[in-house]
């Protein structure tokens, strides 16, 4: 039954509607409008074929948290900067749901608070401008094969703000994600869309992409996130271009077997701005690193490939432990406190005599992991971590006072360190690996740091 206020009639054979009361439990036909305050009790279905549209200013209360907003037709969200449409809802709110509905739906400058999911898609493409989203378990959740535009909105403490699920493909743009305790955006099942100009900042993870991601991330700025950006068994995807990262805990991280292309990014007084770690081997080019903690951080067999970069004032530019190898060519390192360090895993020695892959396969065997990727993993490895070919700005003064041979005051290795020996795996005593910096370039390598486009 409804309770309802009529302001016209039957025309052309479709009825429409405004209410300014409570609704109950219906199935929705034709078109219908709602303005003023509604109240929701029970669920409501818009049919396929059906419209329903929420003019601006309307309010909608929901006081069961079951009353699930279903729609196989059409939902049009009209609302304004002056006059959002509000959804109050109850906490646990099961939202509204698009369950192959039309792709005409439409959420514009609306309100969502305390819903256990604001949005929640299958198989439906649908657009979201100027919305807020704030106090929920899910923003938006693209349960599948969904591919909304999601431009200009505001996502604020929620635990996700945009899951991306089972070959959706969101396109996410200019949006502001602050302080969800989970991620801002997730991504994972072979899912998709580009992630361009929007602002991040003090989420536990920015962005999260647990499997492949064959899209871009570009031209984002990351703040205070405790991760801006987490790869994970990505392999050679994503291409993560034009972005900033600063102040942030972790800029990127990639994860096993993590192999994204960085290009043109800027990193700024991050605590360490590219992370590597289980075969985390990204391309690395074209980047400035300008003030961080640690620049460069791989361990666990983490080899990126690191070309036309500048490095500049960081307290560490390069860290390389427990059998990392990265290939480091062609960059600029200026007035780093310490250029590269080795961590005391980082022994060719250890490998040879006692070797890591067959551990790893054991551990891997306990969790039941069954990671192809763990059969490819190198089994020799040189004694030395090649950073030759880089130029060293004026700290080229004090290689060329040591020598090729020399303990070079910008490195930390088997010269500073010569032997290591591990509780955990034995009592041997291994030789630690040696940085290998010449030849040194004798000028600055054109075109390394940001490219600069017209």
């Amino acid at each position: 039954m409804w309770h309802r206020k009529v302001l016209s009639s039957l025309v052309s054979g479709l009825v429409l509607i405004v209410l300014s009361g409570s609704c109950f439990g219906q199935d929705l036909t034709g078109e219908v409008r709602w303005s003023g305050k509604v109240e929701l009790s029970e669920s409501i279905l818009v049919a396929p074929g059906a419209t329903l549209t929420l003019a601006a200013g309307t309010q909608l209360v929901v006081k069961n948290p079951q009353s699930k907003l279903s729609v196989q037709g059409t939902l049009k969200v009209l609302g304004s900067k002056a006059a959002p449409v509000v959804f109050s809802s109850v906490a646990e709110w099961e939202g509204v749901e698009l369950m192959e509905a039309s792709p005409d739906s439409l959420f514009r400058w609306a309100v969502f608070n305390s819903a256990k999911s604001a949005i929640t898609s299958f198989a439906t493409d649908f657009r979201v401008e100027n919305c807020t989203f704030e106090g929920m378990e899910f923003g938006i959740r693209l349960m599948r094969e969904s591919s909304p535009v999601i431009v200009d909105s505001v996502f604020k403490d929620n635990q996700i703000g945009v899951a991306n699920e089972m070959k959706s493909g969101a396109v996410i743009r200019r949006n502001r994600f602050i302080g969800q305790t989970r991620s801002a955006i997730l991504a994972s099942h072979n899912s998709t869309g580009a992630i361009t100009n929007n602002y991040f900042e003090k989420n536990k993870q920015g962005i999260a992409l647990l499997q492949r991601y064959t899209d871009r991330i570009s031209k984002n700025r990351f703040v205070e996130n405790e991760t801006a950006i987490y790869c994970n068994q990505t392999q050679s995807s994503p291409l993560i271009e034009q972005n900033q990262f600063e102040k942030n805990t972790y800029g990127v991280m990639n994860f096993s077997f993590s192999y994204p292309t960085l290009k043109n990014n800027t990193f700024v007084d991050n605590k360490t701005a590219v992370h590597n770690d289980q075969y985390g081997s990204p391309l690395l080019e074209n980047n400035l690193f300008r003030s961080n903690e640690t620049a460069l951080y791989n361990y666990r067999k983490s080899n990126p490939k690191v070309f036309l970069n500048s490095f500049e004032q960081n307290q560490l530019a390069m860290y390389c432990d427990f059998s990392s190898y990265p290939e480091v060519k062609n960059n600029n390192f200026l007035n780093n406190k310490l250029g590269v360090k080795l961590g005391i895993y980082q022994s060719a020695d250890w490998e040879r005599r006692s070797g890591s892959k067959k551990i790893m396969q054991r551990e891997s065997a306990a969790r039941k992991s069954q990671n192809p990727m763990l059969a490819k993993a190198p089994e020799k490895f040189n004694d030395f971590v090649d950073v030759s070919g880089n130029w060293w700005g004026d700290d080229t003064a004090q290689l060329e006072k040591t020598g090729p041979e020399g303990n070079a005051p910008l490195f930390h290795d088997r010269k500073d360190q010569p032997e290591v020996s591990y509780e955990d795996y034995g009592p041997g005593v291994y030789k630690l690996d040696w940085v290998d910096f010449a030849p040194w370039l004798e000028a600055p390598v054109k075109g390394a740091g940001l490219e600069r486009t017209p």
